[in-house]
């Protein structure tokens, strides 16, 4: 069953702006006119939502090695806490999508130290779902009027028996001048698994991915004229039969891929250690009725030490939604 909850928050934010060696022989009707102008623009000015999306790699205690030694029920070692949020500090976004947070716990623990180092997040939700242990979430800043929208049951009919995509859907509903936009928030089941009879759990994930397809028709059954992300951690390729799932059904256009790139022009957004191997499984992807977006292009924050937080790179887009 789905749930709603209002978590929204607002606040305004002022702008400033430095003008130096100006002369000052205008006359009054020459500065009317100039704060008439300025004023003109700023109202005008659009203020862009950048929307980012994160596996930050067991932001929770589990059972790991830590410095050579096996340590059961270990929390995620400060040192990769710390690399998390000079990421999240340098993308700096408005509105944060999480993947593989533990309990609510951890992501308040998360937001507090991330407002302890300026980057102030009022808004918080987390989806507990199908995974006892890694979970959805996601932070938001004061200025973002949000609401949350639980999608924690998401039935598939898997090697014959009923069941759910792991971690839900989480939905970050926005208000605009336009009658508001959403984030859907996803990580579909990884490769790992030891199911002889669906290798790298291919075939669950093209379920999970249609699953999430189907309810977000189901949310917005006018594809070609609403707004809307889908974001997040989908643990497979862009030929895959996942993101075939999330883009199209028959003939109908469900969405389609931000293009987005490093500062090498690169679109890896994951690192696997033990293969040595690149490659693209994170995305963000815009409704067909977004126009505005059809031409937009994200990015991908690619620090040099990145594996030390996590096995993830951030990736994040800029929107203009008013």
């Amino acid at each position: 069953m789905e749930s709603t909850e209002n978590v929204s928050t607002m606040k305004s934010q002022t702008s400033r702006r430095s003008v130096a060696g100006r002369s000052f022989s205008l006359s009054l009707f020459g500065l009317l006119v100039l704060w008439l102008g300025l004023a003109a623009t700023v109202a005008g000015r659009e203020n862009p939502t950048r929307v980012a999306t994160y596996n930050v790699r067991n932001y929770l205690s589990m059972d790991r090695l830590v410095e050579g030694k096996w340590r059961p029920d270990y929390p995620k070692p400060e040192r990769e806490k710390k690399h998390i949020r000079k990421a999240i500090i340098a993308v700096d976004p408005d509105i944060l999508a999480l993947q593989e947070i533990g309990s609510p716990a951890h992501l308040e623990e998360l937001r507090r130290d991330l407002a302890m180092e300026g980057l102030a997040f009022t808004g918080a939700a987390l989806l507990e779902a199908h995974d006892s242990e890694r979970h959805l979430a996601a932070l938001w800043k004061p200025e973002v009027d949000a609401a949350i929208r639980e999608h924690p049951n998401l039935p598939i009919k898997y090697l014959g028996k009923v069941d759910f995509v792991k971690r839900g859907m989480l939905e970050i509903q926005v208000a605009d001048t336009k009658g508001g936009w959403s984030v859907f928030v996803l990580h579909l089941k990884s490769k790992y698994t030891t199911e002889k009879s669906d290798p790298l759990s291919a075939k669950r994930r093209a379920l999970e991915g249609r699953a999430a397809r189907d309810r977000i028709i189901r949310v917005y059954p006018d594809l070609e004229s609403e707004r809307f992300l889908i974001a997040g951690d989908f643990n497979d390729s862009p030929d895959s039969s996942v993101l075939r799932a999330l883009t199209k059904k028959g003939e109908r256009v469900l969405s389609f891929p931000i293009d987005c790139v490093d500062t090498d022009r690169e679109r890896w957004t994951h690192y696997y250690r033990k293969a040595d191997t690149y490659a693209r499984i994170d995305y963000i992807l815009a409704s067909p009725g977004w126009a505005e977006l059809k031409a937009a292009s994200g990015a991908i924050h690619d620090p040099l030490d990145f594996y030390e937080g996590s096995d993830h790179r951030i990736v994040y887009v800029d929107i203009s939604a008013n």
